[in-house]
């Protein structure tokens, strides 16, 4: 019977995460939960209460810094590590609902602490959407643009605007698509790079605009754009589309003339591209992997780095709440009882299996 009763349990999750998704932001239901970091600061012997704030302070950071790495991929932790020091973690307290210290003094010139601090992992999570932090959802994929010849921002604008409006190819910034000396080279390199920055496509564009004719007569500007792109498959190095667009504007100023003409050109590039590689782009279906009775986040960063250790494409913790975590995750091989035996081959929490259906896979952990 108490088979029987998890198994139908494990069903529900399965209706539910199928039409899960974000949560609205400032809705935040689920209990704050702990774990437990350590911190430090400077010893200041003149007043060892705010060497020990500022430890615990740390301590709070590094604990919003661990709940934040659960609903994040691990490319978008390391290309978003600035942006989350300074955004997310630049007031750790708005995300903490208490804490306890647990150990803390002097160790030469440093006072240190290990505290226990519940986080609002929810709240987190939210946070992290809303900044676009938590990376690609799994099965997605991931197109780095790169612009050759004059760098236009109206036009690379509006192609990534129109773009995401029609596609669920994901656009991701990737700091080698700025590279100079990249854009330059063969486009080779290009492909190169997109293939260690681990992008599935690579959007090649350029643009250009000029005067189509006299305003000087008229007190009008009109201009005329041209813009290309080439669409790569990054793994094969394959070459999908080859599309062109073009666009005229008229204005009173030549420049905005020009701006307009470019923004038009990029947009109905994007509408064009959109369609036409979301044909050719074959991806993945994800499993839902729901995993029950975890008994906190400290358990929950175990079993992230267990899965991590297998053979995936993707990996995305959706959500947590009430000690069960809803995963979406696009493994190497795309059979959910074969995936469910590797889980299970490499476990060493003591996961039980629940239930497999078509594309999910269900787990519990008892406590």
């Amino acid at each position: 019977m108490k088979t029987f009763v998890k198994k139908m349990f494990a069903l529900a999750l399965f209706a539910a995460a199928a039409c899960a998704h974000a949560p609205a932001p400032g809705s935040f239901n689920a209990a704050p939960e702990f774990l437990t970091a350590e911190g430090s600061a400077v010893y200041d012997r003149r007043n060892p209460g705010a060497s020990r704030e500022k430890a615990v302070i740390d301590a709070e950071k590094n604990a919003v810094r661990r709940a934040a790495a659960l609903f994040m991929d691990e490319d978008a932790r390391a290309e978003n590590y600035s942006v989350l020091e300074l955004a997310l973690l630049k007031t750790p307290q708005l995300y903490v609902a208490k804490r306890k210290i647990l150990s803390g003094g002097q160790d030469g010139g440093s006072y240190r602490v290990q505290v226990r601090v519940w986080v609002f992992h929810d709240k987190i999570a939210s946070a992290l959407r809303s900044m676009n932090l938590a990376g690609s959802a799994a099965g997605v994929a991931v197109a780095a643009v790169a612009q050759s010849g004059p760098a236009s921002k109206d036009f690379s604008a509006a192609f990534r605007e129109a773009f995401s409006r029609r596609s669920s190819i994901a656009i991701k910034d990737f700091p080698f698509t700025s590279d100079a000396a990249l854009l330059s080279g063969p486009e080779s390199f290009l492909l190169e790079a997109a293939s260690s920055a681990g992008a599935d496509l690579l959007f090649l564009t350029s643009a250009s605009a000029a005067p189509s004719g006299a305003g000087l007569n008229t007190g009008f500007y009109p201009s005329r754009a041209e813009a290309s792109v080439k669409v790569y498959e990054v793994e094969t190095g394959r070459e999908l589309l080859a599309l062109g667009s073009q666009a005229n504007a008229i204005d009173s100023s030549a420049a905005a003339s020009v701006s307009k003409s470019l923004a038009s050109a990029g947009e109905l590039l994007a509408v064009e591209a959109a369609g036409k590689t979301g044909r050719q782009v074959k991806r993945a279906a994800p499993i839902k992997v729901a995993v029950m009775g975890l008994s906190g986040l400290e358990v929950l960063e175990k079993l992230k780095a267990q899965l991590l250790r297998l053979d995936l494409k993707s990996l995305q913790l959706e959500s947590y709440s009430g000690g069960t975590a809803i995963f979406s995750v696009v493994p190497g091989s795309p059979d959910p009882q074969e995936f469910a035996s590797v889980v299970l081959r490499g476990d060493s929490l003591g996961l039980e299996m629940e239930a497999v259906g078509a594309q999910e896979v269900a787990f519990s952990l008892p406590r």
